[in-house]
């Protein structure tokens, strides 16, 4: 890159990111505490987690508003969950471990995902580097291509047991548009309405 010809280049993600960390994600509403992955694709485009059953949920990068760690992390409300991390000890360490991701679609309606790390300070550094992605000149200013590259991350990233990925998807992907998928898919000669078919 040269100062006559500068180029952005898109966001790096970090290696620890992508190979995922152990987190318990809470709910105050649910009083749920499940043990998950949490990841960050490769191209830095979702933060993704995967509960045991091999249940995926995804949280598109630019919709991510805030992060927080420490005491700027949500605390737990209800006394079950507060129970289940022992919050009520002197010798706690929740806000060591605490990380609050903050997403909506703008800064009013927001969505707060918790979790808590296995271990100290996992939390602050996840903070800190997926605030960075989210951050990035590219991230909120992506070019036309991108887009079309995310649905086929997160496609790719939902395969089944045989490495396919399942028709079903293609609909959530696009639930506006059924007949269109529908259309698409026989064009290329694919399955489109069976319930478990793939692709």
């Amino acid at each position: 890159m040269s100062l006559l010809n500068p180029v952005l280049l898109p966001p790096k993600v970090k290696a620890y990111l992508s190979q995922g960390e152990r987190f318990i994600k809470w709910d105050d509403e649910t009083t749920v505490a499940a043990p998950v992955i949490l990841r960050v694709d490769p191209k830095g485009y979702y933060l993704y987690w995967t509960y045991q059953s091999k249940e995926m949920e995804f949280l598109d990068i630019t919709s991510i508003r805030d992060t927080r760690f420490g005491k700027f992390a949500k605390m737990p409300k209800s006394q079950k969950l507060r129970d289940v991390f022992n919050m009520d000890f002197p010798d706690n360490s929740f806000l060591l471990k605490a990380l609050t991701v903050v997403s909506g679609p703008d800064m009013v309606d927001l969505t707060f995902h918790n979790f808590v790390s296995y271990k100290e300070n996992v939390g602050k550094v996840w903070a800190e580097d997926v605030l960075a992605l989210v951050k990035h000149p590219l991230t909120a200013n992506a070019p036309r291509s991108t887009f079309l590259d995310k649905i086929l991350v997160k496609l790719k990233m939902q395969l089944n047991s045989e490495g396919k990925i399942p028709v079903k998807n293609f609909f959530q992907m696009f639930p506006a548009d059924r007949k269109r998928v529908e259309a698409a898919l026989s064009a290329c000669h694919l399955p489109k309405g069976k319930p478990g078919g793939a692709r």
